[in-house]
């Protein structure tokens, strides 16, 4: 098999011209001012996959099990589980008293009316179809029961979306979208206060938060403390602009820096340069419903034509300290699901000669090709225009439509009007992940695709196995993958972030900046 057989830690972190200490005089209350790359298109976390949801809904919402830094899967919600010998029935029994932002003392029957929910509406609904009921023996306690053994505490942990349990009065038979502070409730260390769309979020510290004292905070879980009072989360689309907010101090925090600023942040007393490595596998969706992208030979064209390398040297401002030329869905820091299996004779060849060939195989007649954009994301519309460039001079039309990100998304819920979708892919946590993206009449994420290999081997990797047989099952569904180019990889993408130096205690990881835990020196 085709993979490193080592394991490194998923998120190299380089924090540069601070120290990070748990100094002693630690200011509690304050404001924090968060600028982000993109407004949300919900704070719904059942309804969307975008990170901008995930960002937010993660201050305000816990599940029953979630992971820490090391991608291991703890309790949050549950105390503790248990699983049947023929791994059909999971039991979980919740910690004790706690709190709805609304006051309610959570209970069993809350985590039912949200797993139904889930069911009901979930855009990854589907990686629940097996189970075959859900229960509540006593008020502390959840029991699901499948029809065969799958990965339950996989997807029951995926922030993606996050499986927040909310107050059954609330969502209990309420399948159409949640929104403001009445209905975006949770048991998270900060409250919904304010959503102004495409001006910021609001959150407030939830004084009665029960934090899981039982283990250090990590990943998602763990033990949380909420220093600052309030919490604005901003979106600041133009990279320019949350650079300069952060240099004025405007900003205590910034993702998604032009590259360029790496040195100034690193000479700067008052900001700290922060590298995330990795953070995006650079991806595009295709519209394979959609003439000329539903014939295979055309998308093997686009594949064919594209020079990886001199795209994410585009992207990366021809740094090469944040960028990786690969292949893998899963980074090479991920072992043991890193593999570069099926990308032979696909990825990064610009051959001109084979594209040529291929184009006229898929009868090729010159239609515009669109592309679907943003500049809300400096990285995606670099890298759109790359490609754009790269496939106009292989002969493809290539047109470029820009939008910013919500509208962007919004955008590729219609099936006609568009053939790639630029996009990144944040680490994967299971390969289950793929069932969202290659799964035959998942419009949203699958884009029209369908195969009947790719299905059986869908349902296998939802099903428990051991490692070594998930590992196999796991090469195949990649080397279909290109074979039948369900999406193009371009690379892997690693960003700048920058903090005030007077901020301590702040640790990236996976794609959500993180302000539990964090506090203002004084």
């Amino acid at each position: 098999m085709k993979r490193l057989g080592f394991v490194l830690g998923l998120v190299v972190l380089a924090l540069i011209g601070c120290v990070v200490f748990a100094g002693a005089t630690q200011q509690v209350d304050g404001i924090l001012k968060v600028a982000l790359t993109a407004s949300p298109p919900t704070l719904d976390p059942y309804l969307a996959a975008a990170t901008a949801t995930r960002q937010i809904a993660s201050y305000m919402f816990e599940s029953l099990v979630t992971y820490d830094e090391n991608y291991n899967i703890i309790p949050q919600i549950a105390d503790r589980w248990e699983i049947s010998d023929d791994r059909l029935t999971y039991t979980f029994h919740l910690r004790s008293d706690i709190k709805f932002h609304n006051g309610n003392t959570l209970t069993a029957a809350d985590v039912a009316a949200s797993f139904d929910r889930l069911l009901k509406v979930s855009v990854r609904k589907s990686a629940f179809a097996d189970v075959e009921s859900f229960s509540t023996p006593d008020p502390l306690t959840f029991q699901v029961v499948l029809k065969k053994p799958v990965l339950l505490l996989v997807q029951l942990a995926m922030p993606v979306p996050l499986f927040g349990i909310f107050p059954a009065d609330i969502v209990k038979d309420h399948l159409d979208e949640l929104r403001g502070p009445d209905e975006l409730v949770g048991t998270g260390p900060y409250r919904l206060a304010e959503w102004k769309p495409g001006q910021h979020v609001k959150l407030v510290r939830f004084d009665d938060y029960v934090s899981d004292t039982s283990r250090p905070g990590s990943g998602l879980g763990g033990g949380k403390i909420a220093y600052s009072s309030e919490i604005y989360l901003l979106p600041v689309t133009e990279q320019g602009s949350r650079l300069a907010g952060l240099l004025t101090g405007a900003y205590d925090f910034a993702e998604g820096l032009p590259i360029a600023a790496y040195d100034s942040l690193i000479s700067n007393p008052d900001t700290c340069a922060v590298v995330v490595k990795p953070k995006w596998g650079i991806t595009f969706d295709l519209n394979k419903a959609s003439p000329p992208m539903d014939n295979v030979k055309f998308r093997q064209a686009l594949l064919v034509a594209l020079d990886m390398g001199e795209i994410m040297a585009t992207v990366a401002s021809g740094n090469s300290d944040f960028y990786r030329v690969q292949p893998s869905v899963f980074f090479p820091e991920q072992a043991p699901w890193y593999t570069v299996a099926g990308s032979d004779g696909f990825y990064d060849q610009h051959n001109p000669e084979r594209t040529r060939e291929l184009l006229k195989e898929a009868d090729y007649q010159g239609e515009e090709i669109i592309i679907l954009s943003n500049r809300d994301y400096d990285w995606m519309y670099k890298c759109s225009l790359s490609v754009a460039a790269q496939l106009q001079r292989a002969g493809i039309n290539a047109v470029i439509e820009f939008m910013d990100w919500p509208s962007q998304i919004e955008r590729a819920g219609n099936e006609e009007g568009w053939h790639l979708f630029q996009t990144g892919w944040s680490p994967k946590f299971d390969p289950s992940q793929l069932n969202l993206n290659l799964r035959c009449g998942n419009w949203r994420n699958a884009y029209g695709y369908c195969n009947e290999e790719m299905e059986k081997l869908l349902d296998e990797i939802l099903e428990y196995q051991p490692l070594i047989e998930r590992q196999i099952t796991w090469e195949g569904i990649q080397e279909l993958m290109w074979k039948d180019v369900t999406h193009i990889h371009i690379g892997d993408y690693f960003t700048l972030e920058g903090i005030r130096s007077d901020i301590k205690g702040y640790k990236p990881w996976y794609v959500i900046p993180r302000f539990w835990n964090v506090w203002r020196e004084n």
